[in-house]
């Protein structure tokens, strides 16, 4: 421990991390305050922690704000004793008791479901009293200590030298007690910088300079090697992509001829730009010289699936990501200077490849489980070594070097720093807005700004005449200027998920007026809202919450397990997907309340009627099932999901709406083995359907394309 004697407040404590002692403070409002006005005498107040509570304090103390994993605490405190997670979550129990921490949301250490834990409390470090002996040394007056001396026969001239000396004397303390002085303040910052760990001295990215500034959609920016021109995507008037060399210095704008349906992230190979492109539906890798952008690019290399951000490109390696066509399994593959070689296929049951990194011959690679989980994998390829690195409970979509140590993610949740090392997901503080597509140059962010995703839910209804059904009317169903999604109800009364408040929060309609039921203070994922019952679930964070209606209290309830997906309650019984060891599985609960395994490779379920369910199959194929005697149908449709998100498809008692991956919207009603084409909004993009087995009521979630702009990031100046 470097601070043995600094003593931290938080809260209602005070703390000396080199004894583990705690005193309870009195007045809280003044933490800070000398210990004899703040602390009570009373020794009931005063808590000596055991070893391993206050080993395991300290930890925390370390690193605040960090999400610390199960695995990452028992190595720290344990170490190689016999540590086990009842030990951990009894120690963390203990722990919270000794410090009254009873309030919900935790006051000091939270628990994050499925990720771990973090110390949440603020931290302040108590001023040192000096005491006064000290300050009396150092105010001891030459003349004084003159005064004290009794008299003595010596000539003047030795009295001149002696008060010379002892002023010579005075001086060489005082330089020893400031130099002394020097050394401890210095070393009060190092241990600071030890302390909290340096990673929370990283600099927050709040200031913002837009680099494109035109109308439309710019993205995925590309600075060139001699950082004098930024090169990135337009999209056309005509829905079309190209590329735009911005040169910095006088803002001249060189605009490319050939024009693409689809264009991916470029990277710097051998001086040319080299990118991923779509052309007549034909995926291809291209390149161009960076100067010649008034000529057509070559078309290079061939690609099955287009990846936004599947190229990677360091000296002369070139590696990219795609699927079989058939499996749709994940493939990395590289170019030896001759041809293309497939280097490593993943399993098949990861929903798509998203993005790859190439560092010191070491590609990572980012592989999607589903809509709101990733892993993170490393393959080396010299050794063609494959390690799976972790799994997040986020949607990242874009990957970069922060350093040689560190990975740059992003997602919908917020931009995160990875230490490689420790295992680490470190937040990042950037200016409001969300980003993506970010690269570290020097002290700043080179980044692409898109504003959050304006959704509406808008309700279908059946025309007058025939069986076609249209949009019953072109205002949001409740009106707001915010992303509304996620939408159930029961009866009378429904439950969606909206930004209007500014951070996703669930909100409750009763018929009448619209209610916010949570107030996160922080960004949380809100995968799913279901109903069983008269009870509102929400899947928050990978853990299942019934949510109280009357004060939005969460409750956990069921499931404990990470990888659980994709909830339904069907005929009053639970079933969900389930993501583990590489493979889906669709489960349930017997009548003792043990899961139990119905269906391999199932990654989705709806409700559907006359006690049976409609099971989404890994491979896309649609299967009707019975549970109770095992009967199964193979339905005539397919839902492509590797490339749909997971609320493309629902069912109502009309029968199976889905969309396909052209965006429009269809309707199988129960019964029949054919379908048909509904009319949708053609102005807008429909991303997501909501419906419930007992109604016939479909809404649609409509998204307007975000305009999005090119920028720098830069660091908060110091003040």
């Amino acid at each position: 421990m470097q601070l043995a004697d600094t003593t931290l407040c938080f809260g209602c404590w005070k703390y000396s991390p080199g004894t583990g002692t705690l005193w309870r403070i009195t007045d809280p409002a003044d933490p800070a305050a000398p210990a004899s006005d703040t602390t009570s005498s009373d020794n009931a107040h005063t808590i000596v922690l055991e070893p391993r509570l206050h080993e395991l304090l300290n930890y925390f103390l370390q690193r605040p704000d960090l999400i610390h994993a199960k695995s990452d605490l028992l190595d720290a405190v344990w170490g190689d004793a016999e540590g086990t997670d009842a030990a951990l979550m009894r120690a963390i129990g203990v722990l919270r008791k000794i410090l009254q921490d009873t309030a919900k949301p935790a006051t000091y250490i939270e628990t994050l479901s499925k990720r771990g834990y973090r110390w949440v409390a603020p931290l302040q470090i108590a001023p040192t009293v000096v005491p006064d002996k000290v300050a009396l040394k150092l105010k001891t007056p030459a003349a004084a200590t003159l005064a004290t001396e009794p008299d003595s026969p010596v000539s003047a001239d030795a009295a001149v030298s002696a008060q010379l000396r002892r002023r010579r004397e005075k001086q060489r303390r005082l330089g020893l007690l400031s130099a002394f002085f020097v050394c401890a303040v210095s070393a009060l910052v190092i241990s600071l910088l030890l302390f909290f760990g340096k990673t929370n001295f990283i600099p927050s990215f709040t200031q913002q300079v837009t680099i494109s500034a035109m109308a439309g959609r710019e993205q995925k920016p590309l600075l060139s090697l001699d950082h004098e021109t930024v090169y990135y995507q337009q999209q056309t008037a005509e829905q079309q992509w190209r590329w735009i060399a911005h040169h910095l210095s006088n803002h001249r704008k060189q605009l490319q001829v050939q024009q693409f349906s689809s264009l991916g992230a470029a990277q710097w190979f051998g001086g040319q730009l080299v990118f991923q492109a779509k052309q007549q539906d034909k995926c291809s890798i291209f390149r161009i010289m960076p100067e010649r952008l008034d000529v057509e690019a070559e078309a290079w290399l061939p690609c099955r699936q287009f990846m936004q951000q599947g190229l990677a490109a360091q000296g002369d390696e070139l590696v990219w990501l795609d699927q079989h066509s058939e499996s749709g399994a994940s493939q990395l593959w590289r170019y030896n200077g001759q041809k293309a070689e497939l280097q490593q296929t993943f399993a098949p049951a990861y929903r798509r490849p998203v993005a790859a990194l190439l560092e010191r011959k070491q590609v990572w690679v980012l592989l999607q489980q589903d809509d709101f989980n990733t892993s993170l994998y490393r393959f080396n390829l010299n050794t063609a070594a494959l390690q799976k690195v972790a799994d997040f409970p986020y949607a990242f979509h874009t990957l970069s070097a922060w350093d040689d140590k560190r990975l740059l993610l992003s997602s919908p949740a917020g931009s995160f720093i990875f230490s490689t090392e420790q295992s680490q997901l470190i937040p990042l503080q950037l200016a409001s807005g969300a980003f993506v597509d970010q690269q570290r140059v020097a002290d700043r962010l080179l980044a692409t700004q898109i504003p959050r995703d304006s959704a509406d839910l808008l309700p279908l209804q059946p025309a007058t005449s025939g069986r076609t059904s249209t949009l019953l009317s072109a205002s949001p169903w409740l009106s707001s200027n915010k992303t509304d999604q996620l939408l159930s109800w029961n009866a009378a009364q429904a439950a969606l998920v909206s930004e209007r408040s500014g951070l996703p929060q669930i909100w409750w309609f009763d018929g009448t007026k619209v209610s916010q039921l949570t107030r996160f203070t922080q960004w949380r994922q809100i995968t799913q809202l279901l109903w069983a019952g008269a009870e509102l679930h929400a899947v928050i964070d990978q853990q299942l919450f019934v949510v109280s209606l009357s004060d939005g209290a969460l409750t956990p309830v069921l499931f404990q397990d990470r990888q659980l997906r994709h909830f339904a309650v069907c005929h009053n019984q639970w079933f969900w997907a389930e993501f583990g060891h590489q493979q889906w599985q669709l489960k349930t609960m017997n009548q003792q309340q043990i899961p139990i395994e119905l269906l391999a490779d199932s990654i989705d379920v709806r409700c559907a009627p006359d006690q049976s369910l409609l099971v989404l199959q890994q491979d896309g194929r649609m299967l009707r099932v019975w549970p109770d005697n095992g009967k199964q149908q193979l339905l005539p449709w397919r839902l492509n999901w590797r490339q749909l998100n997971g609320n493309s498809w629902t069912t109502t008692s009309n029968g199976l709406y889905w969309l396909d991956t052209e965006g429009r919207l269809w309707l199988a009603p129960w019964g029949q083995m054919q379908s048909e084409r509904v009319q949708s909004p053609e102005l807008l993009q429909v991303t997501g359907l909501y419906g419930q087995l007992e109604h016939e009521q479909l809404f649609l979630q409509l998204t307007r394309e975000p305009e999005t702009d090119v920028v720098w990031l830069q660091p908060q100046p110091l003040q």
